[in-house]
């Protein structure tokens, strides 16, 4: 019985030494910082775009007719694309269903139409880090949507 209590002291001991002896610790490779100084963090930072800066370059990257594409489909969907546009996006982050109207709108401008504007919405910094999920949420809107709204040879131009 003695004997384990002295090996429980000696095991106590130790611990508490560690504890205010760090330095006695084995120092792991994953215990090192990932950058060394300040000023090495504010480099990282200079090299990093900006929010809007990544937004304008991504934008900048895509082709004109890209662009002339969408505008074609934002005619096609009428004056309120744009309200249509901050529903779909609702749904895609917050799982709210986006108006009759506005999956009439989708329906009518088309599927590859749609698809383009999820793309573009995704491409974005604010929603980049939900790419991953941008074909499964697409295609869930345009399904429940053309469900919704039924055929699109039935939705005259």
């Amino acid at each position: 019985m003695e004997s384990k209590t002295i090996v429980m002291i000696s095991f106590t001991i130790m611990i508490l030494l560690s504890f205010s002896y760090p330095s006695l610790a084995i120092e792991n490779d994953e215990d090192k910082p990932l950058l060394n100084s300040d000023d090495e963090f504010d480099a990282v930072m200079a090299i990093s775009p900006s929010e809007s800066d990544y937004n304008r370059d991504m934008l900048e990257s895509q082709p004109r007719t890209f662009f002339d594409y969408l505008d074609r489909c934002s005619e096609k969907m009428g004056p309120e694309s744009v309200k249509c546009g901050t529903e779909v996006r609702a749904e895609i982050l917050r799982n709210k269903d986006a108006s009759r109207d506005c999956c009439r709108m989708i329906v009518k401008a088309g599927k590859e139409c749609h698809m383009q504007w999820m793309k573009l919405f995704f491409q974005t910094y604010q929603l980049k880090r939900f790419s991953s999920k941008r074909i499964l949420k697409s295609n869930e809107i345009w399904n429940r949507c053309s469900k919704e709204i039924g055929s699109v040879s039935l939705i005259s131009d």
